[in-house]
């Protein structure tokens, strides 16, 4: 964040004058804005505007951009910053790297592309969002072979219900076609003609048995590409399977009507907690056992509280 790049409230004539390296004050009035290297401020006006690398005030309802940011109560303001520490925020909106929340009330909507931390759920209808940050270029190729595994996978799987079947057919027909081609033999080993119901029953069973050999060797095709795609997905993950370390903290027992959403580059993934559910970090995990019911590469985990 260039902590400089700021954005002015009304008329300039009613900016408040600014440090380069420290402003404070008591109050920050309607269409005022403040660009400096540290801030103090007692409260801030919501068409109030502050820039700063460091800023540390009581209460905000204004914006804030800037690097490290402290609010002790954070009431219908905004903060875009690197890291923001608030001690008590309703009806607020966060967008940081990292952000820590000692009482998170109600209607708040945060924004984080690693952790959030939150104390205390005091509040309802909360939107808590992680937006991850990726390596496109390599997702893009575990995604490409993540769901070339699962399509050979579930032809697999197919085929083999196929070949099951197909196994069924062949061994209750065996002993009796076995039966008609001694038979024929023996017809024609007796210059007789043989009996043309038993020869088309015998051509049926060499058809059906020529089927069979076909999903043998269609199954063994397709674990064999299979296998192959496996080998070349854990040498482009190279964990072998892994977490994400962006997280959701949370050290108390959550309220109903709170979300927790994950960003991903395809699909977003949410989960709700339930009123009392003492969910303490929610974390995405990539399915790396390839597994036909996932819904995706991602899956959201809960390590519960103890």
């Amino acid at each position: 964040m260039k902590f400089f790049n700021i954005i002015n409230f009304g008329d300039k004539k009613g900016l408040s004058e600014s440090s380069e390296k420290y402003f404070t004050a008591a109050y920050l009035k309607s269409g005022e804005s403040v660009q400096s290297l540290q801030v103090e401020i007692k409260k801030t006006h919501k068409n109030s505007h502050v820039n700063a690398e460091y800023a540390d005030i009581q209460t905000h309802q204004g914006v804030i951009e800037g690097g490290d940011i402290k609010v002790k109560h954070l009431k219908g303001g905004t903060i875009r910053a690197n890291t923001v520490s608030v001690d008590f925020m309703e009806n607020g909106v966060i967008e940081a790297n990292h952000i820590h929340v000692k009482s998170l009330g109600s209607k708040n909507f945060l924004t984080a592309g690693d952790i959030i931390e939150i104390d205390n759920v005091e509040g309802k209808k909360n939107t808590i969002m992680i937006k991850p940050l990726f390596d496109m270029e390599k997702f893009d190729k575990l995604s490409t072979l993540y769901e070339k595994i699962i399509f050979y996978k579930k032809e697999y799987v197919s085929a083999l219900q196929m070949l099951e079947k197909k196994r069924f057919e062949v061994e209750s027909q065996i002993l009796d076609t076995q039966l008609y081609r001694a038979k024929i033999k023996f017809s024609r080993d007796s210059g007789v003609m043989p009996n043309t119901e038993l020869m088309v029953k015998v051509r049926e069973f060499d058809i059906l048995s020529r089927e069979y050999q076909k999903l043998i060797n269609m199954t063994d095709n397709l674990r064999e590409h299979t296998d192959i795609a496996v080998e070349e997905f854990k040498a482009h993950m190279e964990w072998g399977g892994f977490l994400r370390h962006e997280k959701v903290v949370c050290d108390s027992a959550w309220k109903e009507n709170n979300k927790v959403i994950f960003t991903l580059p395809k699909y977003n993934l949410s989960y709700n907690p339930s009123n009392g559910e003492y969910a303490h970090e929610i974390y995405l995990w990539y399915n790396s056992d390839l597994l036909l019911d996932a819904s995706g590469e991602f899956e959201i985990k809960i390590n519960k509280k103890s």
